[in-house]
């Protein structure tokens, strides 16, 4: 285990923060998920709470060897138009299948035996990839060499380069939420999906998107206008009790709102010293799952203020530390990749902490690397390994300039 442990914090190049911070994410959340699961076992059986954290050592442990091999052994030019349909199609392909099982009233995973896999937590990362190549080497390819001999060439030559470099792109973006949001009945992973998505469209570095960008906040002010309008008729029934619950707490106490309100009483006797590492009282079925989407609030409730800190500053480390080399990056394709994945890690936070504490309405989305699930933890170490490859390159680069002068 010592081995292991030094081998994870040694990769030449790699930033150690980011490395220090996933090590505290993913104990964190092994050591939570046995304590959220003790609250189960007498419906579920004495086994488990152990049952649990060994599946997610197994994750992470699994995640982790995904993570060293790409941070090795990933190089951004292999992403190129085939790599990224191929992609594509396979995450899209996998998506879809999830309609033969039904999951608490979604078909968002795929069931292999005791396992389950959620292939839209891998989208993420896929698109990310994706994007960071649509939206950055497919512009660099239209490049005009000398005057267009005729005025149908150049007017061809603009219409091809606005469908491959703008409506494909987006298209793209749209038909996985829509998969997302439709078929597979999970909206809240569908908008982190079009979230992520948005936020690469709008970083790409290259000239050709400004005006874009620009009619592309327009539209989204629009259609959220739109949206406000007829939210009755687009929303399912479960989706408007989660929004009457987020808005109304204390109306349906003990249907629509039970988690909510259990949560909110999590939060209110963890106050700032918590009421110690096992001694929730609201994960004794009062917050069902208390192990996945609602861990947040155990942990508040057991070790307060201090274990709050634990999520949020690793997690703030990741990101600012991702963001950092995005700045530093010239190569368009890394500096969207970056970007893209300290979003993908933004957002979880985010939307997780803000749902359970009633800031926004509850979405169903897990803190990364600590609530409980082998697909959002897989996937994210991934995403830290394809980063941790880009800024060991460039730490690489950096140091034979210096050794050059």
């Amino acid at each position: 285990m010592k081995k292991w442990i030094k081998l994870f914090f040694r990769k030449k190049g790699a930033d150690k923060p980011i490395f220090m911070a996933v090590f505290v994410l993913v104990c964190l959340g092994i050591v939570m998920i046995g304590s959220a699961s003790i609250g189960a076992v007498s419906s579920k059986g004495t086994g488990f709470a152990i049952k649990n954290m060994a599946t997610q050592t197994v994750y992470v442990i699994f995640g982790t060897i995904m993570m060293m091999a790409l941070t090795k052994g990933f190089r951004t030019r292999i992403i190129n138009y085939r790599f990224s349909m191929i992609m594509y199609f396979l995450g899209l392909a996998s998506m879809c299948v999830c309609v033969l099982w039904t999951t608490k009233g979604s078909h968002a995973w795929i069931h292999l035996g005791p396992f389950t896999v959620q292939p839209a937590e891998f989208m993420k990362v896929a698109m990310i990839l994706i994007l960071s190549y649509m939206l950055t080497e497919t512009d660099a390819a239209f490049v005009v060499k000398g005057r267009f001999r005729t005025a149908e060439l150049k007017s061809q030559f603009y219409k091809d380069k606005f469908f491959k470099c703008v409506l494909f792109p987006l298209g793209l973006m749209l038909v996985a939420f829509f998969v997302g949001a439709g078929i597979q009945k999970d909206l809240g992973t569908s908008l982190i999906l079009a979230a992520i998505c948005f936020i690469c469209f709008m970083s790409t570095p290259r000239d050709y998107y400004k005006k874009y960008k620009k009619l592309v906040w327009i539209a989204l002010g629009v259609a959220v206008v739109i949206l406000g309008f007829l939210i009755t008729a687009v929303l399912q029934g479960y989706q408007m009790d989660r929004i009457n619950s987020w808005l109304k707490p204390l109306e349906n106490i003990y249907s629509s709102s039970w988690q909510l309100v259990n949560s909110l009483i999590a939060f209110a006797d963890g106050g700032i010293f918590g009421l110690g590492l096992g001694n929730s009282i609201q994960k004794y079925d009062y917050i069902p799952e208390a192990h996945n989407d609602f861990i947040g609030a155990i942990i508040y409730e057991e070790l307060g203020i201090f274990g709050l800190a634990l999520i949020i500053i690793p997690t703030a480390i990741i990101i600012f530390r991702l963001l950092k080399y995005a700045d530093e990056i010239q190569e368009s394709k890394s500096k969207v990749i970056l970007i893209g994945i300290s979003s993908y890690f933004m957002l979880h936070l985010l939307v997780n902490l803000g749902g359970v504490s009633g800031l926004i309405p509850m979405t169903g989305v897990p803190i990364l690397l600590v609530s409980s699930g082998g697909s959002s933890t897989v996937a994210a170490l991934i995403a830290i390994g394809i980063a941790q490859a880009i800024i060991s390159k460039y730490n690489k680069e950096q140091l034979e300039k210096q050794n050059t002068y």
